[in-house]
């Protein structure tokens, strides 16, 4: 058995990203079929991509900090017309965003501007339709496709039981294990008039909102958990991040909800997607911060 992957990223600012998944999986992985990695060359023209896309066996979706070059027919880039094009031909999808508070990144491989505001609608349209995962490095985006594809394609054993996902070992990445230290053991100093303590311990920067504000907020990301977020939680969530307190917000999450901070973690970077593309769509209408 061999699969194809179409690997769909843009290609300068994550030329390592691309070349460390094409010789991870140019190896044979214990419990996995042969891959071949399609990647398109930058010179490559649309239809040739769509084409591609449509004969891999499974979709990846590799999004930095870059929109990359658009199509003038659609105004859309090419990685969203790659990523549209494997949902409509029903492939598995695979995505995964770069961490921003944790993945190192050159100033030349940041957007701004109009294409900055359409790569933030995408992060926040997958983000809610999607089962993303963030990466804090090459290396850490690597691991976190083995295990993907694990779920995907494990095969069988014919001496042993079956690998399945929950026997796949989770992959902490340095975000989750900074974060986890500074949350329980660590004091985060923070500044101005919105600073409070979090049991008795951290001080957390945060932007106190006002019932309509915090409504306004809610309703744009409470769909995004995959269980009920009492409110007074939800609001420390959404306060953190809008201070730009990702930390506060995942410890919060944590203790509120009940779940692991790696779970938690993942629940914030989502939520912390739309936000940005709300606040962003918010400026882009008015011109200032409100």
């Amino acid at each position: 058995m061999r699969a194809s992957l179409y690997i769909s990223s843009t290609p300068f600012d994550l030329a390592l990203h691309r070349h460390k998944i094409a010789e991870a999986l140019s190896q044979v992985q214990p419990g996995l079929p042969e891959f071949s990695v399609v990647q398109a060359e930058p010179e490559t023209g649309l239809a040739e991509r769509l084409r591609l896309v449509r004969q891999a066996s499974a979709y990846v979706g590799v999004f930095g900090m870059v929109y990359g070059n658009v199509d003038m027919a659609s105004g859309k880039s090419l990685v969203q017309l790659e990523y549209e094009a494997a949902l409509a031909a029903g492939l598995p999808v695979l995505i995964y965003i770069m961490d921003e508070d944790e993945h190192l990144v050159l100033p030349k491989h940041v957007d701004t501007g109009a294409p900055a505001l359409h790569l933030s609608e995408l992060k926040s349209h997958l983000s809610q339709t999607q089962s993303v995962r963030f990466y804090a490095s090459a290396d850490d985006l690597v691991a976190r496709l083995k295990n993907d594809l694990l779920r995907i394609f494990a095969l069988p054993e014919p001496a042993s039981p079956v690998t399945t996902p929950a026997s796949v070992p989770a992959v902490t990445t340095p975000a989750a294990a900074v974060e986890s230290t500074a949350a329980e053991t660590a004091a985060v100093q923070g500044t101005g008039s919105g600073t409070t303590i979090l049991a008795g311990t951290i001080a957390s920067k945060r932007y106190a909102l006002t019932p309509p504000r915090f409504a306004f907020f809610k309703e744009k990301v409470v769909h995004l958990f995959d269980r009920e977020v009492p409110d007074a939680v939800l609001q420390d969530v959404i306060e953190y991040l809008l201070a730009g307190n990702t930390m506060s917000a995942a410890s919060a999450l944590r203790r509120g909800a009940g779940i692991s901070l790696e779970d938690a973690i993942e629940e914030v970077r989502k939520t912390e997607l739309v936000i940005i593309d709300t606040v962003q769509r918010h400026q882009a209408q008015t011109g200032a911060v409100k």
